[in-house]
């Protein structure tokens, strides 16, 4: 290895080390968490992030913490962690990607090659974090759009009985499953400690980029504005939602059966091909003999 990547990897590693060591226990993240989103107050800043991001600890250590505030790439990362519902800390990310990259560019230095090429495996693990956290967050969000009709319909049947709008809320985040539970939990939570409803509403869609919850966002807040039937408007809003959902899955059943059609009549095509060539070879081979 050269003296250039043996110095990278001598960094990364004392980085990752202090990290370690520095990083909170879980029931001190848990707790930091749980306060945290309780302390949320309407900000008329004109700051267009949500105040989860502004208020949580990146780090630990001061000056990195500091560092990873200002930073938007840091401050996207943590947004992804909410959307995760990750106990995690954007240093705890950090942390272990540089423990990949470090153990990837360890094992590519001495076995592939020393240098640039050596460093590939160590970069390439080095994303595996965060494309973790990518694909469970897809996964969260597409089970939170399964979920919501049910969300709608027990806000519906709690105003049909009388119920206030943030009485609605708080049946679903008591009777609904994850991840519905734990999101309206937290919007509930927000407005009981004084958030207006209107930016609990607001903030459940920022940490839930899911166009339905947008949808249903939408029209609740127009209909305080306007006024009208908002329990029928919610019917229709499942009922538009669970159409929707019903017709992408039939179209991503014929999207399936379309390419396994045509991946087994272009293996048909080859075969016919393939015999035809044989027979001619044999034939050759015949007049040949």
């Amino acid at each position: 290895m050269t003296i250039v990547s043996i110095f990278f990897i001598i960094l990364i590693t004392v980085f990752a080390v202090v990290a370690f060591f520095t990083e909170p226990s879980k029931a001190d993240k848990r707790t930091h968490s749980r306060l945290v989103s309780l302390d949320q107050r309407s900000t008329s800043s004109g700051d267009d992030e949500p105040g989860i991001i502004r208020d949580t600890t990146f780090s630990t250590i001061p000056a990195f913490d500091k560092f990873l505030r200002s930073n938007p790439f840091a401050v996207g990362l943590q947004l992804l962690i909410e959307q995760c519902d990750q106990q995690w800390t954007v240093g705890r990310v950090v942390f272990t990607t540089l423990v990949m990259i470090g153990v990837g560019a360890v094992l590519g230095n001495w076995w592939i090659a020393p240098g640039l090429l050596g460093w590939a495996p160590g970069l390439v693990l080095g994303a595996a974090p965060y494309l973790y956290l990518v694909i469970k967050r897809q996964r969260r969000l597409r089970r939170f759009a399964v979920q919501l009709p049910e969300a709608i319909d027990l806000m519906s049947r709690g105003l049909r009985g009388g119920q206030a709008l943030p009485a609605t809320v708080i049946n679903v985040a008591e009777e609904a499953e994850d991840p519905l539970r734990s999101e309206f939990r937290r919007a509930a939570d927000e407005q009981s400690f004084g958030l207006p409803f209107r930016e609990s509403m607001i903030n459940l869609s920022r940490r839930v980029p899911v166009p339905d919850l947008q949808f249903m966002v939408t029209a609740i807040l127009v209909q305080k504005e306007t006024g009208g039937n908002l329990s029928q408007i919610l019917d229709k809003t499942s009922h538009v939602i669970r159409e929707r959902v019903r017709v992408e899955g039939q179209m991503r059943i014929q999207i399936l059966g379309a390419v396994h059609d045509v991946s087994f009549s272009g293996i048909g095509r080859y075969h016919r091909v393939f015999a035809c060539r044989c027979c001619h070879l044999a034939i050759e081979r015949q007049r040949n003999g």
